[in-house]
């Protein structure tokens, strides 16, 4: 899942609501508790930052969920994601050298976070989109 910080609020906030409808015992606490986790975006972020990597606002798992065999070739593309910046485009031959990957593992890694766009790689923004 990648969203940003605003995405992540909102869906905790909308967990809230429907967690709070099934059991009305503490509907107003768990509403209560989305809110203030949202309210202290530091220490927010910081828990967050456990479990994802930053890119430019937009927060992408540690490990990969469909292929964590993958991750330490995922690592190296996300570090180039971090380090071209947000509307760089990555091409296959950088990466496969970088990461000395094969073909279909080049392929499972950059699926998850970009999209492609001709014969580069872009990076998706929260919404699933590339980034603008």
């Amino acid at each position: 899942m990648y969203a940003n910080f605003q995405q992540i609020c909102q869906r905790l906030r909308d967990l809230a609501d429907s967690e709070s409808t099934r059991s009305r015992g503490f509907a107003k606490e768990t509403f209560a508790a989305a809110n203030s986790i949202c309210a202290f975006p530091d220490e927010f972020q910081a828990i967050i930052s456990r479990f994802a990597f930053n890119i430019h606002g937009v927060y992408v798992p540690k490990s990969s969920p469909d292929h964590p065999p993958y991750d330490p070739f995922r690592q190296v593309v996300i570090d180039l994601l971090i380090a071209e910046g947000p509307k760089t485009k990555l091409k296959e031959a950088p990466i496969v050298e970088a990461a000395k990957m094969e073909q279909i593992e080049y392929q499972k890694v950059l699926q998850e976070p970009c999209i492609s766009q001709g014969s580069a790689w872009v990076f998706k923004s929260g919404d699933g989109n590339p980034q603008k």
